[in-house]
């Protein structure tokens, strides 16, 4: 993920890093599409899970690498057979992802994957970068937080909840409520549309597990460093 300033009248962007590499995958191209369900291996036993099919993972691990390829993650809930899946086959996942220049991430405490791209100075970018607002940076590294202090790893938010903690912002930025409104709204849709908030009910939604492990803690510290100083200096 990048994290370009908010343009207008936002406070300008911090300096110490950013979260250029801490983000689930989805292909710059799109993604896979799921494979069928259904049950029997691929081509190596003559089980086909369709006509001409060469495929030789059963349907179940298809299915596992076909949404991390998709992305932006996987997670035992609410799909826990593909989970499962995973974690069985997983050293040949790695290497069919591997083959197309990605590296799976499995945290089995948060029970959540996701690929990224490898770590080598010649390979493609394959995953697609998700560029960060100053508002988006400032809310996931909260919502972070309240994930790390939650006491069974499940964590709700509100919209008007979110606003609150990063109205500190606004009042430094001098902007108007108009132009924070439409910012906080453009955050907002941008978390939910990467999977990093998952829609309840009403305004509220859960915060992604994944936000445990995307973020390295060297650039999780500078960037909660710089922001709370900005926040010190707003108050």
């Amino acid at each position: 993920m990048t994290e370009p300033g908010v343009p207008g009248t936002g406070p300008a962007r911090p300096d110490p890093a950013d979260l250029r590499t801490a983000r689930p995958g989805r292909p710059a191209g799109g993604g896979a599409r799921s494979a069928p369900s259904g049950s029997g291996s691929g081509g190596a036993d003559g089980s086909r899970l369709w006509p001409g099919d060469h495929g030789t993972l059963p349907a179940p691990a298809r299915l596992a690498l076909a949404r991390l390829v998709r992305g932006p993650y996987l997670a035992a809930e609410p799909e826990p057979d593909t989970w499962r899946a995973l974690l069985a086959h997983e050293d040949v996942v790695r290497e069919r992802l591997a083959d197309q220049y990605l590296d799976l991430v499995v945290d089995a405490d948060a029970q959540v994957a996701f690929v990224r791209d490898v770590p080598a100075a010649d390979a493609p970018q394959v995953v697609r970068e998700v560029a960060l607002t100053f508002l988006d940076t400032a809310l996931l590294l909260h919502l972070r937080a309240l994930l790390l202090d939650s006491s069974d790893g499940r964590v709700a938010i509100s919209r008007d909840e979110a606003a609150d903690h990063l109205s500190v912002y606004r009042r430094r930025g001098g902007g108007s409520p108009m132009d924070f409104t439409r910012q906080l709204d453009a955050t907002w849709a941008r978390l939910v549309e990467s999977g990093m908030l998952e829609p309840l009910s009403g305004d509220r939604c859960l915060v992604s597990p994944v936000l445990r492990t995307v973020f390295g803690a060297d650039q999780v510290a500078a960037l909660s460093g710089e922001y709370a100083r900005l926040a010190k200096e707003s108050a």
